[in-house]
């Protein structure tokens, strides 16, 4: 039995028990009174009708009858009674029609008895006879019925009204424990939370235990965070710059051309330092480790502002920045050859650097490894001893813009509100299956059709506009509708993509909360995705659009996950359900020990606050292996197929 059920029947036994005790002593009480008060009345009557009597000078039996009648008439008699000294009746009277409107059990349980009140009537010197008066008891019973009645109700009444305050006061008691019951709870999901000590000192020790757990825990998974965070620096990024080394830098960049849902187009820039040699003759090795710092956290600052562009150094002299977002390259290529060129423009440089900058379009269809390669072809081709090629820009194939940029000549807004208002969306269905083959969801990026009967267009072909415009939002909406269509019509649990510009928005959550409460019965087969960036760029509307979507039963993970390590622990009381990790991580992972320890303790601190881990990306059956073994709990790309 729960201790608040025992609580609970603590205090009814309580109530029940002083009630029973006030009530049984308010009966017994009022009995007393009433006999009391009956045995004056006959003593007092009996004395004064006897005086009445006695004062008579002649004692006439009818006067004397009619006296007796008066008084038995005047109250509540059972009898009344004259006798002789010799104990003859001189007059008696009698009430036969007596009753009493309490039940039997009740004058059984409390008897009345009342003793008769007698008196002497005296004729002169001598004694002429014997009064005797009882009371009608039945009297006393319905009064003391009638008493018990109410007291009966009354004690109901206060001992409901007992049980009442009882209970509001035992919920103020217990509502710290609800708070522990919840953390424990909590704590079983693998959600380490803290919460506010009570002031009860029962409650107050096992709350600072149970919290001392959850930052023990918490703080442990920070620390192995902040372990794989250094190990994947260590693996991943050049020591001097901070910057991306070639082979990270070469997948993140396929990585970024395999998200369909986001890439249709981009760019890559070169930047050679044409005069790294000379410089270091001129300022030795410390400084001119200082100037690669200044130019890696120059090209850093860059990338940090726009969510679109990473930057690397791919060998001692080529630094690089890629946008997975469509540019011009000439655009983009003047913009980083100017950021550098700002880092020479000081008084403070002994020598200026100067660089040969190249830019590139980059389609779905290259790879990292092809496109850096002809870019460092290009600029070695450049003549570096002529002047007028220093701090200049190559760009390399410069084109019309692809069909969406026309696009944007013609209008991108009516496009895009036309497929929107006519609903004009789909969504594909890549499985992501778990270590047995076994489907876990489908990945459902959108297709938004902008005229009716044309091309369908991929995210990554208008999500830019999308976003630009201010109709990412409905876009979302429109989504997580059509999948609710979908399942509804018996689809498989879909993962559906959802922007971080939407998650902060809280009409979008008002709606999609709505529109999931109108279909309750597929809750759990919606699986929301939103982009690592997005996530802790927005931490707190994170949070709260997770526990929305939770306590409806929906699932929550993270996607592209891989840069954000040591924010992992920052989740540990959110209740995510998973993280797909990004296919930079995951690219050629059988071959790479390095990120087969990083992806190994990925999972492990993954798994410790109760998430699971989804490889994304994977093309081989080698690379499935190898995650097998990893400890991965699912895995989804193109060379991934159901069962």
């Amino acid at each position: 039995m729960s201790l608040i059920k025992q609580l609970w029947l603590a205090i009814i036994f309580t109530v029940a028990l002083a009630t029973a005790g006030s009530f049984i002593f308010s009966m017994l009480s009022s009995k007393s009174y009433l006999e009391e008060q009956m045995q004056v009345k006959n003593i007092d009557n009996a004395n004064s009708l006897a005086i009445s009597i006695s004062q008579m000078e002649e004692k006439d039996p009818t006067i004397i009858d009619l006296l007796i009648s008066a008084q038995f008439d005047s109250g509540h008699y059972s009898s009344l009674a004259l006798t002789d000294p010799d104990g003859k009746s001189i007059s008696s009277l009698e009430n036969e029609n007596s009753r009493t409107n309490a039940p039997n059990w009740f004058t059984q349980l409390l008897p009345i008895n009342v003793q008769p009140g007698i008196a002497e009537i005296q004729n002169g010197w001598q004694q002429y006879g014997t009064l005797t008066v009882n009371s009608d008891v039945n009297f006393a019973y319905d009064q003391l019925w009638s008493a018990t009645i109410k007291i009966a109700i009354w004690a109901v009444i206060l001992g409901l009204l007992a049980c009442f305050i009882g209970g509001k006061i035992l919920r103020k008691i217990l509502t710290p424990l609800d708070d522990v019951v919840d953390q424990a709870e909590a704590i079983g999901d693998h959600r380490f939370v803290s919460i506010k000590e009570p002031k009860t000192l029962e409650f107050k020790s096992v709350v600072a235990a149970m919290n001392k757990l959850s930052n023990r825990i918490k703080q442990t998974v920070l620390a192995e965070s902040a372990r794989l965070e250094a190990l994947q620096f260590e693996i991943n990024f050049e020591p001097i710059t901070g910057l991306m080394n070639l082979d990270f830098f070469s997948q993140k960049i396929n990585a970024s051309i395999g998200h369909e849902e986001y890439f249709s187009e981009g760019v890559l820039v070169i930047a050679k330092l044409t005069n790294l040699s000379t410089i270091d003759e001129h300022l030795g090795y410390p400084e001119t480790n200082s100037l690669l710092k200044k130019i890696g956290d120059c090209l850093a600052a860059e990338c940090a502002t726009k969510k679109s562009l990473f930057a690397g150094r791919i060998n001692g002299t080529d630094f690089t920045v890629f946008s997975a977002e469509a540019k011009d390259p000439a655009i983009l290529g003047n913009h980083i050859r100017n950021v550098l060129n700002r880092i020479g423009n000081t008084d403070k440089m002994l020598i200026s650097p100067h660089f040969s900058t190249v830019a590139t379009k980059v389609s779905k269809h290259n790879t990292g490894e092809s496109i850096i390669t002809l870019a460092q072809s290009v600029l070695h081709n450049i003549d570096l001893e002529v002047a007028e090629n220093i701090d200049q820009l190559h760009v390399i194939d410069q084109e019309e813009i692809d069909t969406y940029q026309k696009i944007d000549r013609v209008d991108w807004l009516p496009l895009l509100v036309s497929a929107i208002e006519h609903k004009r969306v789909k969504l594909e269905q890549y499985p992501v299956i778990n270590p047995k083959g076994k489907v876990i969801h489908f990945e459902s990026p959108v297709r938004l059709q902008l005229k009716a009967g044309e091309k369908w267009y991929q995210a990554g072909e208008f999500i830019t506009w999308a976003n630009k415009l201010d109709l990412i939002t409905p876009i979302d909406e429109l989504v997580v509708a059509t999948a609710i269509e979908l399942l509804n019509q018996g689809s498989k649990p879909l993962g559906i993509n959802i922007s971080a510009a939407s998650i902060f928005n809280p009409d979008f959550t008002k709606n999609i909360v709505e529109k999931i409460k109108q279909n309750q019965q597929i809750a759990h087969q919606l699986y929301f995705e939103i982009p690592e960036q997005g996530v802790f760029a927005h931490i707190d509307a994170f949070r709260s659009f997770c526990k929305s979507l939770k306590e409806l039963g929906c699932k929550v993970g993270i996607e592209h996950f891989g840069e954000k390590i040591s924010s992992l622990g920052e989740l540990h009381d959110i209740g995510l359900d998973y993280i797909k990790i990004d296919a930079s991580i995951i690219r050629d992972i059988n071959n790479n020990e390095s990120n087969k320890t990083l992806l190994r303790g990925m999972c492990m601190i993954a798994h410790s606050i109760g998430v699971i881990a989804i490889a994304e990306g994977v093309l081989t059956d080698a690379e499935q292996q190898s995650l097998l073994q990893l400890g991965v709990d699912g895995m989804t790309g193109p060379g991934v197929s159901a069962s």
